[in-house]
């Protein structure tokens, strides 16, 4: 029988030498929530992937075809019902290299 493998463990360090107030400390930290509203970014999803899936195919057949999916799935995301699971939009990001580009305009634009 085997032994577990541990799995790497996320370690916090934490700076105290700063203080909070510092301007330099905030002016350098940036995350992707601080560009994006989650909230608005979620709910906009299904028309960017619709946008996206319209613009490199010509039919939801194809899009279930490619994404291995069923028809009413593809449909959906064309129709922009729903938008796909985090392993589509890998899956999309590694095999067409003017993704990001597309899905950085498209964010542009409805900034």
């Amino acid at each position: 029988m085997s032994r577990p493998t541990k799995r790497p463990r996320l370690t916090l360090i934490v700076n105290n030498d700063i203080p909070c107030a510092d301007p330099s400390a905030v002016g350098s930290q940036s995350s992707w929530s601080n560009q994006f509203d989650p909230y608005a970014l979620k709910a906009s999803a299904p028309d960017l992937w619709s946008s996206y899936f319209r613009a490199r195919f010509n039919s939801p057949r194809e899009v279930a075809l490619f994404c291995d999916v069923s028809f009413q799935t593809a449909l959906n995301w064309w129709g922009a019902v729903t938008a796909p699971a985090s392993h589509i939009a890998l899956l999309v990001m590694l095999t067409d290299p003017a993704a990001p580009g597309f899905f950085g305009a498209q964010l542009g634009q409805a900034a």
